[in-house]
């Protein structure tokens, strides 16, 4: 996606604003985000202070501690380190925020009020098979991101979306497990 404002870079910012009850959602690169003025958010848009090392300030570790912690904490999965997330602020798979929860979940919590995420899902869960994930996997998946459980609207959401997809796919067993689920997460809804 490019940038809203120069229409040249790639849009590596999204910026959400909240305007009397009504969500706009912009997309700008980094240097026109840094030329907008944004108040006491505009360092966060320079290159030189990414999110993990605002995570790191919060959580009090020095330098020297930094570097101990990076030797010993590294995720199985994907081989990335403590010290990689504090340098690129990004996880390299999903198993990262379980193995570096300790570390980082209780400053998540400060900056965004709780450790469940509560922004888009994604519409695709494919094995790397590339068959679709049933409903049983796609529900431990999410009870393995700490606060990765969703509440009751936002499983049948997901759960729609992903009926829909397997449609398309022509995987019919697993679009009848996801209607099922829906089903009985709307009964779930009525009794209460």
């Amino acid at each position: 996606m490019l940038c809203e404002r120069c229409k040249i870079r790639e849009a590596n910012i999204q910026y959400t604003e909240v305007v009397n009850g009504v969500k706009t959602e912009h997309h700008f690169c980094a240097q026109c985000a840094k030329e907008m003025d944004f108040g006491p958010y505009a360092a966060i848009f320079d290159s030189e202070f990414p999110l993990g090392k605002l995570l790191s300030g919060l959580l009090g570790i020095g330098e020297e501690q930094e570097e101990q912690k990076a030797h010993q904490v590294i995720c199985p999965a994907c081989k990335t380190t403590y010290e990689d997330f504090i340098q690129n602020s990004r996880f390299g798979c999903p198993d990262c925020y379980g193995v570096f929860d300790l570390l980082i979940g209780e400053n998540i919590k400060q900056l965004q009020g709780s450790n469940a995420h509560k922004g888009k899902v994604p519409r695709y869960h494919y094995s790397e098979e590339g068959t679709a994930f049933s409903v049983e996997d796609m529900a431990k998946q999410a009870q393995a991101v700490p606060g990765g459980e969703l509440d009751v609207e936002e499983q049948i959401q997901v759960l729609e979306t992903r009926l829909h997809e397997a449609v398309l796919r022509e995987e019919y067993e697993i679009a009848a497990q996801c209607r099922d689920k829906i089903k009985e997460l709307r009964e779930e809804i009525r009794k209460c």
